[in-house]
């Protein structure tokens, strides 16, 4: 099935779906056979277009509508996030730019929750566009220092300011902080500042971060681009990190007033939960550092 075929059997399937009754169109009557659904010109006159304009869509003959149009007949046909998707790439050849649902990368659904919770032995969670934890394991939640005889409890709930603006993040936990962390994190943000005008958390950030003296600069200097971390590699100390048994226990103290740690890389695996544009999921795999020979 090419993509012609696949936009107009999409288009025929969601107008079969919509009594037109429901749009305040007159309930049909009289004799003869009345085929269900929306018609065509019916979707048309919802559009303000002719009801040849809207036919050529249908027929894949359309070369390029245009993102608004596709989105005025997502509404009008009642598309959910996967089906205007693919009226996009049936349309146009690619995803659409951004979520139809405003709430999109805000939040997940409970069983994300559940997954993330129940993985043990390696550290995972969930957050949301702004970089607000939405769920976490506790392989995750114990690499930041804990304070003792406490439940395991996340330091801050929002990852952006803890890496950009805590001290625990900046003086100890996050290695080689100005280069390695806050120039790509920064950039991160002002990325997602741009891609998100209305999100109020990342509108927050935003100003918390450039008003701040140490991290400001950083995030005023826009010579570096950067989207995600997938795949990259950072130094960083992992705070509830437990030597493997018969391997030489390496821990040590950054500071008096932290317990001891392990210094190390972490390698970030990435990914998107397909239900939730713009939240992500990671996977972090910490390599300890050898000890010197």
């Amino acid at each position: 099935m090419n993509n012609k075929e696949a936009l107009q059997r999409l288009l025929q399937w969601k107008r079969k779906q919509i009594d037109p009754v429901e749009l305040g169109w007159p309930k049909r009557t009289g004799r003869g056979r009345r085929s269900t659904g929306l018609s065509q010109a019916q979707v048309a006159q919802g559009l303000y277009v002719s009801e040849r304009t809207y036919a050529a869509l249908e027929r894949g003959d359309m070369p390029a509508p245009t993102a608004e149009f596709l989105d005025n007949v997502a509404r009008i046909l009642r598309m959910e996030e996967r089906e205007r998707t693919a009226l996009y790439v049936y349309s146009l050849g690619h995803e659409p730019p951004i979520p139809m649902d405003p709430m999109a990368g805000t939040n997940v659904a409970p069983a994300w929750q559940r997954a993330v919770s129940k993985v043990s032995g390696q550290p995972c969670y969930v957050n949301d566009l702004a970089w607000n934890v939405l769920a976490a394991n506790d392989d995750f939640i114990a690499m930041f220092p804990q304070q003792p005889g406490t439940p395991l409890r996340l330091p801050e709930r929002n990852l952006i300011r803890w890496m950009l603006l805590r001290e625990d993040a900046r003086e100890h936990h996050l290695v080689d902080w100005e280069k390695r962390w806050a120039t790509p994190v920064a950039a991160q943000l002002r990325t997602a500042v741009a891609a998100h005008p209305d999100s109020a958390d990342l509108q927050q950030l935003d100003k918390e971060v450039n008003d701040d003296p140490v991290v400001g600069p950083i995030y005023r200097n826009h010579s570096i681009a950067y989207i995600h971390p997938d795949g990259d590699t950072r130094v960083m100390r992992h705070a509830g990190y437990e030597p493997e048994p018969g391997r030489p226990d390496t821990r040590d103290r950054c500071c008096d007033r932290h317990a001891p740690s392990q210094l190390g890389n972490v390698t970030m695996c990435a990914a998107q939960p397909f239900g939730s544009p713009g939240a992500r999921f990671f996977f972090l795999v910490f390599d300890p550092f050898e000890p010197a020979r």
